[in-house]
């Protein structure tokens, strides 16, 4: 039961982020052409003003609950890191994951001191969704490269 919970919250909130983060890049950028860079700078702010209230549940749920799937699931066939093919991938999917968090900080701690310019929004959110393309299918072969 703990695990159904577990990966249900840490799958529910992946959903919710990668969605987000690939609307943002695969729509909200191909709108930058067509709007003037004020009505553009405004959309921003408002995607920025809604993120700051809404998107740190998201993330911390995402990360807590990959934190209890880790310590409560996968401990035992992730450590010692690097020791079988599905320690590797977990590995690497952590240390993706940790760097998304970072450019999540970095991105609401520019926003907070409106430091968050369009061209750091778009260089950030295509890097996020790289990150999670590239977290998605760590962690469906994961459980296909054993």
């Amino acid at each position: 039961m703990e695990y159904l919970m577990l990966v249900t919250v840490h799958l529910l909130c992946a959903v919710l982020f990668i969605g987000i983060v690939a609307f943002e890049v695969l729509f909200l950028e191909r709108i930058r052409a067509h709007l003037p860079d004020q009505m553009m700078a405004l959309v921003e702010e408002g995607i920025h003003t809604r993120a700051r209230k809404f998107m740190p549940f998201v993330v911390g749920l995402l990360f807590l609950s990959g934190l209890g799937l880790l310590t409560r699931i996968h401990l035992a066939g992730w450590f010692p890191p690097f020791n079988s093919t599905f320690s590797t991938l977990l590995t690497i999917k952590i240390l993706l994951a940790v760097s998304v968090l970072v450019h999540f900080i970095t991105a609401i701690r520019a926003s907070l001191c409106n430091c968050m310019t369009s061209r750091r929004f778009r260089i950030t959110h295509y890097s996020v969704f790289a990150h999670m393309v590239f977290i998605v299918i760590l962690a469906k072969a994961m459980f296909f490269l054993r």
